[in-house]
């Protein structure tokens, strides 16, 4: 390998790195983490209401009514918290 070859590979880790362990690289990384995350967790959320819906009529539904929307009001809180601190 000739010495222009090995610069242009060192040169090609440093961008590499640049791009992922900056600030700027690691907001970005941490935007799609909560972003994803959160939207895992109200998809998860949306099935348990689906998997709920023969419990309706059964007197244990104002409970899991109760569950669903503490669970939900959990996930919007969280992803709220985790945004502000990283200031995103």
């Amino acid at each position: 390998m000739s010495e222009k070859e090995q610069r242009g590979v060192y040169e090609g880790f440093s961008r590499i790195a640049e791009a992922c362990f900056s600030p700027e690289g690691a907001k970005k990384a941490v935007s799609w983490y909560i972003d994803t995350t959160e939207k895992i967790a109200t998809q998860a959320l949306d099935f348990q209401v689906k998997a709920t819906e023969w419990a309706k009529e059964t007197p244990i539904y104002p409970l899991i009514e109760a569950q669903q929307t503490i669970g939900r009001k959990l996930v919007e809180r969280s992803a709220s918290t985790a945004r502000t601190l990283w200031r995103l």
